[in-house]
């Protein structure tokens, strides 16, 4: 039984399924925490809104730091199962993306997946360094993220990386959304439409969400 299940994880059609529900978990990540993040425009100055959301996280303790690892496998499968399957497709035949894609004509979105990825993987890198690695390994008290997360963003060259970040989230989602549910076997003519539009509104809102905060930073945080 497990080493069907073994062997079915390590297939062409399992690892499509295991990147594809990852896929979709760091969807459902990306939006908690743009949601939670969006507490920062509760109270700018003081911080008070931003504050709180970022102590009921530290509330969490041990739990907090289990998410943490959780996340970063999440990522690291995605990843992992991304490069297998791209390099897969590649030597078995010329194919720009991990995906094969039944949704239609080959998009911008979608020929560039495995380079948002790689974008993408280095501007996170570069967030976790800015906000919970900056000074050691313990992760910054609350009022001290909330200064953090204004200097930072209001820094024209980290301000610029960031658009890019929110820029690259949006042009991944447009194609990894709706592929991602044909990965896990979801892929119906009713429904490939549906993903398709969700994916489309989705990508937009994210990105404009996470971008909204580098650039309302520059233009009205400047003197904080």
């Amino acid at each position: 039984m497990s080493d069907g299940i073994g062997k079915f994880l390590l297939s062409s059609l399992g690892k499509k399924l295991i990147m594809g529900a990852t896929g979709l978990m760091l969807v459902g990540f990306l939006i908690a925490h743009l949601l939670g993040n969006l507490s920062i425009y509760g109270d700018v100055e003081g911080g008070s809104s931003f504050i709180a959301y970022a102590n009921k996280l530290h509330d969490l303790g041990p739990l907090l730091i289990a998410m943490e690892v959780g996340l970063v496998a999440l990522f690291g499968i995605h990843i992992w199962m991304a490069l297998k399957i791209t390099a897969e497709n590649r030597a078995a035949r010329p194919q720009g993306y991990a995906y094969n894609n039944n949704f239609g004509k080959s998009t911008p979105a979608s020929r560039s997946m495995p380079y948002t990825g790689i974008a993408i993987l280095g501007l996170l890198i570069m967030h976790l360094i800015h906000f919970r690695f900056m000074k050691g390994i313990a992760a910054p008290e609350a009022a001290e993220l909330h200064e953090r997360v204004i200097d930072v963003m209001k820094n024209p060259l980290w301000a610029s990386l960031y658009v890019l970040l929110a820029v690259l989230i949006g042009v991944h989602l447009m194609h990894g959304f709706r592929s991602a549910f044909q990965s896990i076997g979801v892929n119906h003519p009713r429904l490939n439409g549906l993903f398709k539009r969700i994916g489309v509104v989705l990508a937009i809102l994210l990105a404009l969400g996470f971008a909204s905060f580098p650039i309302v930073a520059i233009v009205a945080w400047r003197n904080m």
